[in-house]
Formats: C-alpha cells, structure tokens, sequence
C-alpha cells in the first residue's frame, strides 16, 4: 500500500484487529477462572462455532465427514482433560464471550478484510493497531514503567527470545492473513485448533513431559479427527472438480478463495466460476445450484 492509501488500510482493519484484542483479552480473563483443558475444550467449540457461521453465510455444505472430525476433536480434547475439567460460573461467561469473538474474528477475515491488500500490509496495521490498543490500556492502568523495569531487569538471553517470538508472531500473522484469503474460515479454524497436537507430541519426546491415557486417547482422536477432516475435504474437492467438468468449465481446483467468487457473482453472474476458487464451500454450493438449474 502507498503512503496515500495507509489511512484506508487502517480504516479497513480497524474492526479486525479491535476483534483480534478482545479475543486474546478474552482469552486472558477466562485462564484466570478455567483450567487449560476446559479452556481447550471451548477453543474447540469455536471451530464448531465457525463452520456453523459459514454454513449459514456461504451455504458452505457440511458433511457428515466434517461433523465427525468436529466431534472427534472435541472428544478429545474432553478425553485429554478428564479429571482437570474445572472452571467457575465467571469461567464460563468468560469462555462464551471468549467463543464469540474467536468466532466474529474469523468472520471478519473473510467479510471485512480487503482481499485484494498484500498480507504485508494487513500484518503491518494489524501489528500497529493492536500495540496501539493495548498500550493504551497498558498506559491507563499505569503497567507501562513496571514493564519497562521487567524487561530491562531481564537476562539477555531472555530478551533475545523475546525478541525471537515477536519475529515468529509476525510470520504466523502475515500467514494468518493469507490462510484466510486462500482457504475456509472452518479450515483455518479447524487446523489453527489441531496444532496442539504437535505441541504436546514434542513436548513429550523432546522434553519428557508425562502424557496421561487421557491425554494418549486425547492426541489419538485428534490426529484421527485430522485425518477425517483432511480425506473428507479432498473427495469434496474432487466431486466440485466432476461437476464443474460436467457442465462443460474443466480446469482443476487449488483453492477455497470464495469470498471474491460471491462478489462476483452478482456481476459476472453464477455460472462464471474460476478454476483455483473451486475447491471452496461456496464455490461447491455455487456449482451445485447452478447443476440444479441447468437440468
């Protein structure tokens, strides 16, 4: 973006990055009253959350594959935490609200953001917008001295990973930004709430952390959950591809970009659908009515 079009990018990301805040200072309030696999166990619910917004938005198709992997991660998460399910009544209120900004914040990826902005430039006024939120915050409560004295309190080393973790918090960003452009929010949500399987595999090999049967049956559901998520998407992806070359567009898919396919729609009209969107729900929902209607 030129120097002239900066005041529009912020304006354009302004909503999202006041939903990115109140989804992680959501998320802060309800650990201080919920243990981690309640906390978990609704990040998880938010996933369920998100296919259900693109199911009513995009008339995005859910499949008995894709309610199965949803039930399978949220069993085991519920598997992994058994016996540590604890939370107050404040937890709770805390972890809804939490599940609904966690929701409208994937919303606004695909709804608000300009997709035609690089994802630099969405990272970079996202970045500068948050710090400017809660430094504000930080300022009002008084908490800006305490931290500078922390931090320059601090061994080099812990500075440096500070440091490491701001570079690696811009990378997942600018890789955030570009998920939800290429993909379904129900993907990006369903993959961003798997990584903690990996976490707790390397944590366990690579650092000896103890793993429970729970937490044993909890990894085993995921990584099946996965595996039912990824095979269901593929023979999804496959029969939009049969169906478009029925109705005589071939081509091939590579892409669940759809929120510019339904922009288009109204102007180019249904039947214009190209080939690297097809691989989204929407896109398979557009295919699939206008087969309907050329019959």
């Amino acid at each position: 973006a030129s120097p002239r079009d900066r005041p529009d990018v912020l304006r354009a990301m302004a909503p999202v990055t006041i939903l990115f805040c109140l989804m992680l200072w959501t998320s802060g309030k309800a650990l201080r009253f919920v243990s981690m696999p309640i906390f978990t166990v609704f990040k998880n619910l938010a996933v369920v959350g998100t296919t259900a917004w693109e199911y009513f938005r995009f008339g995005s198709r859910v499949s008995m594959g894709i309610m199965l992997s949803l039930a399978l991660m949220v069993g085991g998460s519920l598997a992994a935490g058994a016996g540590d399910l604890t939370a107050t009544r404040e937890g709770f209120i805390w972890m809804f609200v939490n599940v609904f900004f966690t929701v409208s914040y994937v919303a606004s990826l695909k709804d608000l953001v300009p997709p035609d902005l690089p994802a630099s430039a969405k990272t970079l006024a996202n970045n500068l917008l948050s710090l400017g939120a809660f430094a504000g915050v930080a300022a009002f409560n008084g908490e800006i001295g305490d931290f500078w004295s922390a931090l320059l309190a601090q061994t080099r080393l812990f500075k440096l990973a500070l440091l490491c973790t701001g570079v690696i918090g811009t990378a997942i960003n600018m890789s955030t930004f570009w998920c939800a452009r290429v993909t379904s929010g129900a993907t990006y949500a369903f993959v961003g709430a798997s990584n903690k399987i990996p976490v707790a595999l390397i944590g366990h090999f690579a650092f000896h952390s103890e793993l429970t049967v729970g937490g044993w049956t909890g990894v085993t559901m995921g990584l099946g959950a996965g595996i039912v998520f990824a095979i269901t998407k593929e023979r999804e992806r496959r029969q939009a591809v049969a169906a478009r070359s029925a109705s005589g567009g071939g081509g091939d898919a590579a892409e669940e970009d759809y929120t510019p396919l339904l922009r288009k729609e109204g102007a180019a009209g249904a039947g214009a659908v190209p080939d690297d969107e097809l691989e989204s729900d929407g896109a398979q929902a557009l295919v699939a009515r206008n087969g309907r209607g050329s019959e």
